[in-house]
């Protein structure tokens, strides 16, 4: 997060975050604090992402799941922050760092710094550092080598544009930033990738690398541009590491089972050696009549169909018992070998499930199609990874769908739902259920992804041969399985606005996967 992005964020934030109560805190992944604020305008949480590599803080509205043990550093600071009230706030934004004082009974104040991480500090925070800005005739020195260490408001994304500006708007554009305050401009590539402006961007940095042009658009209000570009940029990632965490558990049985059947793979060949004695113990029996009763040998050889055979036998055992201890043999290899086909079927259809699991629980669920990417719907996971009853397409906007084939495949759709999902169905009568997979909750569904959704959902219900049908509509979290009901069978607690849309038979095999 640029300083100066930083700035008019804590111009905006400081008056917002004025009376709040910490409520909770958390870490959702490395180096992201949580901090869930309570106010006038009710529940908000605050995303602190610290590092030297794209750090962030942004205040939203949604929440996201936090079921990971909290590390020292967290219980430290909510034993002296959690239920306190914040009471001043004082930003650096030179520094690129936020100092919240709470109402604790000592002096006490919270240090957000972008580059550090979440602090406490019990004594009155230091001056915050006085900008220096360079004058025109070392504008060229600040934005070649070192020399911006003399002008730390220099950043870098403004070291990368001035070189691009004619004089007279390098001129104006620093007297903009010198004065603070203004617009904030948010560019989005194709793909969903989001970066945060203080200032318009030339248009040599409007693309991307391989020379797709980005959407610009200029956003008044600081905490919802930076709401917009956080939620794309922490959001996703937190997103991902949750569902790669939640792979683990399915992956770790995975490689048991892979070793499992190795293991069985040696004994099927130790018990497929024993068959083969049988083999031994019919030629050693067609020539008993060579060999007394009593008669012991450390080996012999044998007349076989090509020839002399040489056969080992225990020297401690007549030829007799070594002939019926071959058979025996034979006889239990033969045995081991019907039992362990039903092992092998058994421990490959368990890899199967956990390798479907951790497959579903780690797949991209919405992740827009790249503008270069071959296909938008180019699966990211073959059909056969999902569950039988379930039927996966790819959206226009490359949102992943999935319906239930019949009334097992709707009740499998709410084991595989994320909370912030959005579950659809044809209501009135029996029908296909839909679930519209998202990354995190603050990610927003396109109308034509809806529409889509709505559609698949009728071509496979009751109505699909009506002219216009209305869909209903709910997050995930609220649709929950009756139990004792048929499978597929919902309560849903709330529902979101009823979508009316006409069927289109084609769609199937256009977003099918």
């Amino acid at each position: 997060m640029d300083c100066h992005v930083f700035r008019r964020l804590c111009d905006e934030l400081a008056p917002a975050l004025m009376g709040c109560r910490i409520e909770k805190i958390h870490r959702p992944a490395k180096d992201v604090t949580l901090f869930t604020l309570y106010g006038t305008v009710g529940k908000r949480f605050l995303f602190f992402r610290a590092g030297r590599k794209a750090p962030f803080l942004f205040l939203s509205t949604h929440k996201i799941p936090v079921g990971s043990a909290p590390p020292a550093d967290i219980m430290r600071l909510r034993k002296y922050l959690a239920d306190r009230r914040i009471i001043d706030v004082l930003p650096d934004w030179v520094g690129r760092r936020l100092y919240l004082h709470v109402n604790a009974d000592t002096e006490c104040w919270l240090t957000l710094d972008l580059r550090e991480g979440p602090s406490l500090l019990f004594d009155a925070p230091p001056e915050p550092e006085i900008p220096a800005w360079p004058d025109p005739a070392h504008w060229a020195e600040a934005c070649e080598g070192d020399g911006w260490r003399n002008w730390p408001v220099i950043t870098p994304p403004l070291r990368r544009t001035l070189p691009l500006l004619p004089p007279d708007e390098q001129s104006a554009l620093l007297l903009d930033l010198e004065a603070g305050g203004g617009d904030l401009f948010l560019y989005e590539n194709a793909a969903g990738e989001r970066e945060l402006s203080a200032w318009p961007l030339p248009p040599e940095r409007r693309r991307d690398a391989d020379g797709t042009p980005r959407e610009e658009l200029v956003v008044e209000d600081a905490i919802r541009a930076c709401a917009a570009a956080g939620e794309a940029q922490v959001l996703r990632g937190i997103a991902a590491l949750s569902r790669a965490e939640a792979a683990k558990p399915h992956q770790a049985e995975a490689n048991r089972l892979r070793k499992l059947l190795l293991k069985l793979e040696s004994e099927k060949k130790r018990l497929s050696d024993m068959v083969a004695a049988q083999d031994a113990a019919r030629l050693l029996q067609s020539q008993l009549y060579r060999f007394s009763a009593e008669e012991k040998h450390a080996s012999v050889t044998l007349d076989g169909a090509g020839g002399p055979v040489d056969l080992a036998l225990d020297p401690r055992l007549t030829v007799r018992e070594n002939m019926a201890s071959l058979f025996h043999k034979a006889s239990r290899g033969k045995r081991g070998l019907s039992m362990l086909e039903g092992r092998f079927a058994a421990v490959q259809a368990d890899l199967a499930r956990a390798e479907q699991a951790g497959l579903m629980a780690q797949a991209a669920t919405s992740a827009p199609t790249p503008a270069n990417a071959p296909s938008p719907a180019a699966p990211q996971f073959r059909a056969p990874e999902l569950p039988k009853n379930v039927q996966p397409f790819r959206s226009s906007d490359g949102f992943l769908l999935l319906r239930g084939r019949d009334a097992k495949g709707n009740a499998q759709l709410l084991k595989l739902a994320a909370p912030h999902d959005l579950w659809m169905h044809t209501g009135g009568g029996p029908g296909a259920h839909i679930l519209i997979r998202r990354d995190h909750a603050a990610q927003e569904i396109p109308s034509r992804t809806i529409s889509e959704a709505a559609i698949l959902s009728v071509l496979k219900s009751w109505r699909k041969d009506e002219t216009q049908v209305d869909v209903i509509a709910a997050l995930a979290k609220f649709v929950h399985p009756i139990r004792g009901a048929k499978p597929g069978t919902v309560r849903i607690d709330r529902m979101e606005p009823a979508i009316i849309v006409t069927p289109d038979p084609s769609l199937e095999e256009k977003l099918a996967l």
